[in-house]
């Protein structure tokens, strides 16, 4: 028997693994080619299949777009309505103003009422048109005296304001300096008081129309009679308007008299 030496049976093995191994990779080459051919290789669908991917994303970007803008759109309406809701119902920075904390009430926003302080002080210069619009009602207390006794509380105060030299300017520059400019009182208060303030200024009007343009017509027939009503319309006029804003004043409630409430609306933040 023939023997073998360790170094041949070393390199035979080694040939016979080197051949399995190049077999096994010739194995799996074919395996992998067969794989690709069975595979429906379709690099058309692929590229449908990324721009519907792409579309789909525009799609849902465009959606969410449309939802952020829808959102911010309802918050802004919201916002306005708040606004809205706070200016018709009056009030400023102090009690039932603008600065104070809303109470729903049903699902409507509604503001707290000024307190019994605020409404006490937003009465007191409605006295000044009417004190000035006296001197319009000479013909109407002369037809109905008996209204006179009406007045009879404010006689003190209507007789230093007529016997004091420039009561009149000071009051009225008090009010605004002292009132609508002084922005401790409540935005309730402020516009009481400017809306009284161009009520008195509407006063003028009449007596530049008498004074000047009337003056040298003579006070008698159809021209006093056109006087007399005119001072009573305008004495009337005046009246109402302060009864209405002394009550509503009284009530808590905002007054808004007509010819003045817009302009004062503009003057008052």
């Amino acid at each position: 028997m023939e023997s073998v030496s360790p170094v041949s049976r070393t390199r035979s093995l080694g040939t016979a693994r080197r051949g399995q191994g190049r077999g096994e990779r010739k194995r799996g080459a074919a395996g992998i080619v067969r794989a690709k051919a069975a595979l429906p290789a379709r690099p058309g669908n692929l590229v449908h299949l990324g721009r519907a991917n792409r579309h789909g994303s525009n799609v849902q970007g465009t959606r969410r777009t449309r939802l952020q803008a829808a959102k911010s759109h309802r918050e802004k309406l919201r916002e306005r309505t708040l606004r809205e809701s706070s200016f018709f119902c009056g009030g400023g920075s102090g009690a039932g103003g603008i600065g104070s904390s809303p109470r729903k009430r049903g699902g409507v926003v509604a503001q707290a009422k000024p307190d019994f302080g605020d409404r006490i002080i937003a009465c007191v210069p409605y006295l000044l048109p009417l004190l000035d619009g006296l001197r319009y009602g000479k013909f109407f207390f002369m037809e109905f005296p008996q209204a006179y006794v009406l007045l009879a509380p404010l006689q003190p105060l209507i007789k230093a304001y007529y016997t004091l030299p420039f009561a009149s300017l000071v009051v009225f520059f008090g009010l605004y300096y002292g009132i609508v400019q002084n922005y401790n009182f409540s935005r309730f208060i402020r516009f009481q008081a400017m809306q009284t303030i161009l009520l008195d200024i509407l006063l003028i009007v009449p007596s530049l129309l008498e004074n000047f343009l009337l003056r040298d017509v003579p006070k008698s027939g159809a021209y006093l009679q056109f006087l007399i009503t005119s001072y009573n319309f305008v004495f009337l006029y005046v009246a109402v308007c302060f009864l209405y804003g002394v009550a509503a004043s009284l009530a808590g409630e905002q007054a808004r008299l007509p010819g003045v409430a817009d302009a004062a609306d503009r003057q008052v933040m």
